[in-house]
């Protein structure tokens, strides 16, 4: 009797062994096959150094090192060019911060948004009162933005809508946030078409310069009609420079 209670004993131990070592390598399986955890590493797409998204970037970066997780950050000209990194199967950008309206479901099926951030507003920034310079015989220089980014894309969409042709009466340049800016203020350009948030150090500097003013978005309720993705927002007056009284008055964006 002592023998058989022994050899049980003994049976129901090795089957444990057997049992957790089987349990070890399923748990192993899983981990190396299926990664049930979130990665360690991630790639993120940014937009243009200067903008808001490569801020956020470093933000996100320094956040997420906190918990183990390492955030490789790759630049980019903008929005556009983040939504084909992020369908580029080559690509190793798994994650963006992209404007509404850039993609949707039936064009990226494969993309995924986590949530909505904050407001992005396209800013038109000019010298001079542009709306009659458009009027007047000679095409007006406006920069649009860099190929691949936002900024471009909605711009050259929004003004064709307005009559606004390149090479008809306006030259649309293809030039990056911080070359558009540097030319407007040197008066080489009439105006310049910004994506970004109103954190950008480029929209404040753009906001508090002498002989640059931003420009009104008319008929904004019919913009937010046309294209859904799109909301209507207000800049206080003096929210910029209260003690400068910038801008003069409520601006729509």
């Amino acid at each position: 009797m002592a023998v058989g209670d022994r050899a049980r004993r003994q049976y129901l131990a090795w089957s444990a062994v057997a049992l957790a070592a089987l349990a070890a390598g399923a748990v192993w399986l899983a981990f190396a096959f299926l990664k049930p955890t979130p990665p360690r590493v991630v790639v993120m797409a940014t937009g243009p150094e200067g903008g808001i998204s490569a801020e956020l970037g470093r933000l996100y970066r320094e956040s997420l090192a906190r918990s183990g997780i390492e955030l490789r950050l790759t630049p980019s000209p903008g929005a556009v060019a983040n939504v084909a990194l992020l369908r580029d199967p080559k690509s190793a950008a798994g994650v963006a911060i992209v404007p509404g309206g850039i993609t949707n479901h039936r064009e990226s099926p494969e993309l995924v948004s986590l949530g909505t951030l904050f407001y992005e507003p396209l800013w038109i920034f000019s010298r001079g009162p542009i709306r009659e310079k458009l009027r007047g015989k000679r095409s007006v220089r406006i920069s649009v933005g860099a190929e691949g980014s936002g900024a471009r894309a909605f711009a050259v969409e929004f003004l064709n809508r307005l009559g606004i042709v390149d090479g008809r009466n306006a030259s649309l340049l293809s030039l990056t946030q911080d070359d558009g800016a540097d030319k407007l203020l040197r008066g080489e350009i009439d105006a310049l078409i910004v994506l970004d948030a109103w954190q950008s150090p480029l929209v404040r500097r753009l906001l508090a310069a002498k002989d640059i003013r931003l420009v009104d978005a008319l008929r904004a309720d019919s913009w937010v009609a046309l294209y859904p993705y799109l909301n209507k927002v207000v800049l206080p007056a003096g929210v910029a420079d209260m003690a400068r009284d910038i801008p003069p008055e409520n601006v729509t964006l």
